[in-house]
C-alpha cells in the first residue's frame, strides 16, 4: 500500500549501514554496551505508556498503571506466540526477544504522543551514576564506546548529543516512526478506522484491568493487583487485537508472502527492530573492523542483551540476572565505573578471565561484586542482580 514511502518511514537499516561508524577502523578496541541501564537510567517508552495510555473518561489512580500493566502483559503475551519462532526450535527468519517495543506504537498514536513527547522524556533519562566516567575514560584509552538498544534510536540519539557522553551515531536502536505514521495513516485517510480499532481494543483492556484487579492503600499511595484471570483476558485480547484486527504476523516467513491488510500491521511489520539477534549481529559487525588482539567487548543487563553476550567472546553482564548468566563475567554494582579495571585488562590483552575478575575486584573493593558469569549462578547471586538492577532502573523494567 504505502511502497516507496516505507524507505522514507525507516531509513537505511542493513547491518553495513548501522555499523559503519566513523573512526571504528582506528579505534584500540570497541564496546557494545546496551544503553538502557549500563548508560542511562529509565525506559521512557514504558513511562509514555504509563502517563498517556489510560482511559479517557474514568480513570482510578494507582501502581502499576494502566499503561505500565498493558507493558507487561503485551511482552508476555508476545514472549508466548512467538516461543516456537526461536532458537533453537527456529533456525532461520526467527521472531526476536525485544521487538515487540514496536507495539507501543499504535497506543502511543491513540492516546495523542508524538515524537517531540518521547525525545522529552528520553532528555530526561539520567546516566547511570559512574557512565560518564567510565565513557570520558574509555574514550581517553582509544577504545569507541557504541550504545546499541532496542529503544527507539532517535530520542536516545537526541539525549547523548545534549548531554555530550556520545557522538549520536554512536546510538545504534530500533526505528519508531510515530509522527511519520501518523502523517501516513492521515495521508491514505485510514486514521479515523485504524486508530478507531486501537482505541476499541484500549477500552476493553481497560475494563478488563479495572473490573479484574483489586486496588489497596499502600504506604505510597493505591496499588493495583490484576488477578491471573485478568492477566489471561488481557493477553488474549491483545493477540486477538495484532492477530484479527490489525493483521499482524510475527511469522517472517509469512510476512513475505504477504501485505498486512492494514497500514498500521505494514507499518508495525516493516520497522526493523533492534532485537537480540540483531545486537548480536551488529555488534560482531563492528567489531570486523578490528586488527587482531583488539578487543571486542559487549556489555549489557537484560535478556535482550543474552545473545550478543554469549556471541561476542568478550562480555560483561551487568546488573541483571539473563545477562550474567550470558557473559563471560557478571558485575553487581552501583557505579559503572567500576567496569573499567575489566576493561582495561582486556584492552591491554589479558583474556583469561579468572585473572581479569581477581585483579578487578582487588580495584573496586566492595564498591562491585564480580564473578565468572554462566547457567550455572547460584540463585542468590541471581537474585543480588536483579535486586540492583530493581534499585536503578525502577520496579518496572521489562528487559
Amino acid at each position: 500500500m504505502i511502497g516507496a514511502d516505507m524507505r522514507y518511514l525507516l531509513g537505511e537499516r542493513s547491518l553495513r549501514s548501522l555499523s559503519a561508524l566513523p573512526g571504528r577502523r582506528a579505534a584500540a578496541g570497541i564496546l557494545a554496551s546496551d544503553v538502557e541501564g549500563p548508560l542511562f537510567l529509565g525506559d521512557f517508552i514504558a513511562e509514555a505508556l504509563s502517563a498517556r495510555v489510560r482511559p479517557r473518561h474514568y480513570a482510578v489512580d494507582a501502581t502499576p498503571s494502566y499503561g505500565h500493566i498493558l507493558y507487561q502483559e503485551n511482552y508476555a503475551a508476545f514472549s508466548e506466540a512467538t516461543a516456537g519462532l526461536r532458537r533453537p526450535q527456529c533456525r532461520n527468519g526467527c521472531a526476536q526477544e525485544g521487538t515487540d517495543t514496536i507495539f507501543a506504537l499504535p497506543m502511543l498514536l491513540a492516546c495523542g504522543a508524538d515524537a517531540g513527547y518521547l525525545d522529552l522524556l528520553a532528555r530526561r533519562s539520567a546516566p547511570t551514576p559512574g557512565a560518564a566516567r567510565m565513557l570520558a575514560e574509555l574514550d581517553r584509552m582509544g577504545m569507541m564506546a557504541v550504545g546499541i538498544t532496542t529503544a527507539p534510536q532517535q530520542p536516545y540519539r537526541n539525549l547523548v548529543a545534549a548531554s555530550g557522553l556520545l557522538p549520536r551515531e554512536r546510538i545504534l536502536g530500533s526505528p519508531f516512526p510515530l509522527n511519520e505514521a501518523a502523517e501516513l495513516l492521515r495521508g491514505h485517510r485510514r486514521w479515523d478506522e485504524e486508530i478507531g480499532a486501537v482505541n476499541r481494543y484500549l477500552d476493553d483492556a481497560f475494563a478488563i484491568i479495572d473490573g479484574y484487579a483489586e486496588i489497596h492503600r499502600g504506604a505510597d499511595g493505591q496499588i493495583r493487583r490484576l488477578s491471573d484471570c485478568g492477566r489471561q483476558l488481557l493477553q488474549a485480547r491483545f493477540i486477538r487485537h495484532c492477530r484479527d484486527e490489525l493483521g499482524i504476523s510475527h511469522d517472517p516467513a509469512t510476512r513475505r508472502r504477504r501485505t498486512a491488510p492494514t497500514l498500521l500491521g505494514e507499518i508495525i511489520e516493516a520497522c526493523a527492530m533492534m532485537g537480540d539477534r540483531s545486537k548480536a549481529a551488529t555488534a560482531l559487525n563492528l567489531g570486523r573492523s578490528l586488527r587482531g588482539g583488539q578487543p571486542l567487548v559487549a556489555m549489557g543487563d537484560g535478556g535482550n542483551d543474552a545473545e550478543m553476550l554469549r556471541r561476542v567472546p568478550l562480555s560483561i553482564g551487568v546488573n541483571g540476572p539473563e545477562a550474567a548468566s550470558a557473559a563471560k563475567i557478571g558485575v553487581v554494582t552501583a557505579d559503572m565505573a567500576c567496569v573499567l579495571p575489566i576493561l582495561r585488562q582486556m584492552l591491554l590483552g589479558e583474556r583469561d578471565i579468572d585473572a581479569i575478575i581477581v585483579r578487578a575486584q582487588a580495584e573496586v573493593g566492595d564498591a562491585a561484586l564480580i564473578h565468572r558469569g554462566g547457567g550455572r549462578l547460584a540463585p542468590a547471586l541471581l537474585a543480588r542482580h536483579r535486586e540492583m538492577k530493581r534499585q536503578l532502573r525502577g520496579a518496572f523494567v521489562t528487559f
